[in-house]
């Protein structure tokens, strides 16, 4: 059966005139199917709760953005029974960038009915305290989370989204937040026994894929399936140089660029020195200083092509 979640109004709306479209050529085909229509965040979670706790034989096709990915991602209770798919519809999509996805809505939706290629992916989680949340793509304490959330807040982002560029808000919102939040020192603990400590830093990302904010390749060596969690960590630099470091990670040419830490771990425990903001695939978790960052037991089957 092919089950599908669709955010209508992912990318301002444009996940409406996607669906209409894969919807008409699933019609034409004679395809059977299922679909949900999204009325608003936090319905995505409990209907893949839904989904999956079937404990049959399923593809289930997200058709959204990097939230809407997320957000069923963390209602997830069975993996083993679901074959994942993407049809793309938002304005970062990180999680199709990183995991090499068709970008295309239409040439998603041919590699779902017809697939020639898997990736078996690992799923992060997040805990503070008894509150947990899943993640595909990263998640992030300090500058990276806000943003995230800036973006989320910003007016610009629906008028951005008309010209097919709501990436460029993350730009906008970096450029704002560098020169306006300050720095904090983290303790990180990983895998239980390595200990180092940072000042005045930036932010810490803990990556399951490359890139996160629309495609800022934080960790351009991190591999969906390979049971490790990559981090980065920008510290000890003027605000200035953090500006110049910025375009360099869109290609990921900051890597060995002084400041940046690449680390590479199972599992990590965070300690911040103030409350920050902090997400899970740029949805915001809340404001947090003690975090742990792991990967599931279980991987989940993609459809890559």
């Amino acid at each position: 059966m092919y089950s599908f979640i669709v955010n209508p109004a992912s990318s301002s709306g444009r996940g409406l005139a996607v669906w209409k479209k894969v919807q008409a050529r699933l019609n034409s085909r004679g395809v059977p199917y299922e679909f949900f229509l999204l009325g608003g965040p936090g319905e995505a979670a409990p209907l893949a709760r839904k989904l999956s706790s079937r404990q049959e034989p399923c593809t289930l096709i997200v058709l959204g953005g990097d939230g809407t990915i997320n957000e069923v991602l963390d209602g997830i209770e069975n993996p083993e029974f679901l074959t994942f798919a993407c049809i793309p519809s938002g304005s970062g999509n990180d999680f199709v960038r990183g995991l090499s996805l068709p970008r295309n809505p239409m040439e998603a939706l041919e590699a779902v009915l017809h697939p020639q290629k898997y990736i078996s992916v690992n799923i992060g989680c997040l805990a503070s305290g008894s509150r947990r949340r899943a993640f595909g793509v990263s998640s992030g304490i300090g500058f990276d989370a806000s943003v995230c959330n800036a973006a989320y807040r910003s007016a610009l982002k629906d008028f951005l989204n008309t010209f097919h560029a709501g990436k460029l808000v993350y730009m906008i919102s970096a450029l704002k937040i560098l020169f306006a939040q300050k720095r904090f020192s983290l303790t990180l603990t990983m895998d239980e026994k390595t200990t180092l400590s940072f000042s005045e830093v930036y932010f810490a990302a803990a990556m399951n894929l490359p890139c996160e904010g629309g495609g800022f390749r934080f960790c351009p060596e991190a591999e969906p399936g390979d049971n490790l969690l990559d981090l980065c960590i920008l510290n000890k630099v003027s605000r200035i140089y953090a500006l110049f470091l910025l375009p360099l990670a869109l290609p990921g040419k900051h890597v060995n660029k002084k400041g940046v830490h690449i680390l590479r771990c199972r599992k990590a425990e965070l300690q911040a020195s103030i409350p920050l903001c902090v997400h899970t695939d740029g949805e915001i978790f809340g404001f947090e200083k003690n975090l742990s960052v792991s990967l599931a037991p279980r991987k989940l089957k993609v459809i890559q092509g």
